[in-house]
């Protein structure tokens, strides 16, 4: 819109410097004719007699004082278009331009008879105007031409178009800084309720209340925040709904899968009774040793059921963590002593920190996290060879950095895409909470953690934990 202002602002002023300047040019001319038209009048009182204009020595002093009377030069040519006086004559001695009438001016006046002519022209870089008029005698027969040429005309007309460029300058000045108070002004206006639009959608998040923005205007910028406003209304209204879908497909998900670790101890349960059953009412004499064997049996499988319940529930319990500051190689020995009767099994920590490593962490769910790792570690070797399992612990860049490695069968590409996924297992026991127990916790403590594996040769998990502090 302002350059659009700007350039006809341009465009006027172009047309009206033109304007302007043919306006002057032609008031030159017409003051020039107006001049040369009195003085040929009475040139034709004064000097014609006969109906002809002797160049004698009285003649030529009074065509200058009628000059001088106008204060403007003057030329008198015959009829032929030779010069017969001059108040300029050194111009012509000098040969500046030939004592002859200008010719196309002379086609005009002689051959097509023109009352008056105005022409331009030019001696050296010199521009000038010259009008001319013919003089006649009492009969209005054409004895001679007068011509005036007027030496000032450029020089006044430079003057004159400076003038005026200055003054429009100046307003074009004026207008120029109003359009820009104006553009700022203008630009204020568009750019402020952007602006907010702009805060608005940064600080828009789902899953919390976002408020609408208020305008009382009803123009485009209104219409805009109008559509922002249902946005947010449709976004908390979807978040809503994708909340309580997400979290009816996660209880669906863990009704599911608690369903199915609870059936397979009670499988065996049911079956069991009903052999003792059986036995009891057929007076089966080996009666007692059976329901020794089944007793057994059934407080194992309680057991099952009791870890899968204590499982879920450790799950469930996730978000009540309890940060303190920890020392992770206490944690990590503790693990290991926990591990390390295990047969088969030979589990070494390499500690190359150098110093009492603290973070920030639950110290139980900390543990789990271990226990889970070296278990998974120890369960993953091949009945081919003895499971050994190293753990690196050393600080880099304000973390420290957990690998366990074991030498086990690995994971394939396909199984290693969903390890942390909550309920996923390759065990035909267990709950599948393990690997996801142990992301979830490490994330809770701004860490992180990844695995690289090799079919048939083993795998390595990495962790990364921020350091809270280093004790020597």
């Amino acid at each position: 819109m302002v350059f659009a202002v700007v350039i006809t602002l341009l465009i006027t002023g172009i047309i009206t410097f033109y304007n302007i300047s043919q306006q002057y040019r032609e008031q030159q001319e017409e003051l020039v004719l107006d001049k040369l038209t009195k003085i040929s009048a009475g040139i034709n009182k004064q000097l014609v007699n006969n109906g002809i204009i002797a160049p004698d020595e009285q003649a030529e002093v009074a065509f200058n004082g009628f000059a001088d009377m106008n204060g403007v030069d003057l030329n008198l040519f015959d009829l032929n278009g030779r010069l017969i006086l001059s108040t300029q004559p050194k111009i012509y001695e000098n040969e500046l331009i030939a004592p002859k009438m200008n010719s196309l001016s002379y086609l005009y006046l002689n051959r097509l008879q023109k009352s008056e002519y105005i022409n331009t022209e030019r001696i050296g870089e010199l521009s000038f105007i010259v009008a001319y008029v013919p003089l006649r005698n009492s009969k209005n027969d054409e004895i001679a031409y007068l011509g005036l040429p007027y030496f000032s005309n450029e020089k006044d007309y430079q003057d004159r178009i400076g003038i005026f460029l200055n003054a429009l300058i100046n307003v074009y000045a004026l207008v120029f800084v109003a359009i820009g108070f104006f553009a700022v002004f203008v630009a204020n206006r568009i750019t402020s309720p952007l602006t907010l639009v702009q805060k608005s959608l940064s600080e828009t998040k789902i899953g919390r209340k976002n408020e609408p923005i208020l305008w009382k205007r009803n123009d485009e910028i209104g219409n805009l925040i109008s559509e922002y406003n249902n946005m947010i209304a449709a976004l908390e209204e979807s978040a809503l709904k994708l909340a309580r879908s997400e979290r009816e497909t996660a209880w669906r998900e863990m009704a599911k899968q608690v369903a199915h670790e609870i059936k397979n101890p009670l499988t065996p349960l049911k079956l069991g009774v009903q052999l003792l059953e059986r036995s009891w009412k057929e007076k089966d004499p080996k009666f007692d040793q059976k329901f020794e064997r089944f007793s057994k049996s059934f407080i194992e499988q309680i057991e099952s059921l009791a870890h899968i319940a204590s499982e879920f529930s450790n799950f469930a319990k996730m978000p009540d963590t309890v940060l303190e500051n920890v020392k992770i190689q206490d944690v990590i020995e503790q693990s290991i002593v926990l591990y390390r009767q295990f047969e088969h099994t030979t589990i070494i920590l390499e500690d190359t920190s150098g110093s009492e490593v603290i973070i920030k962490a639950d110290k139980d769910q900390l543990l789990r996290c271990f226990n889970n790792l070296i278990k998974n570690a120890i369960e993953a070797r091949s009945e081919k060879r003895r499971s050994i399992i190293r753990i690196l612990l050393y600080c880099q860049d304000e973390q420290v950095h957990i690998e366990i490695r074991d030498n086990g069968s690995g994971i394939s590409e396909e199984l290693g895409q969903k390890i942390f996924t909550p309920n996923f297992t390759t065990k035909s026991s267990g709950t599948g909470l393990g690997l996801a127990f142990v992301k979830q916790t490490i994330e809770s403590i701004d860490g992180n953690i990844r695995f690289e594996t090799i079919p048939g040769i083993g795998t390595t998990f990495f962790i990364s934990i921020p350091l809270n502090m280093k004790r020597a």
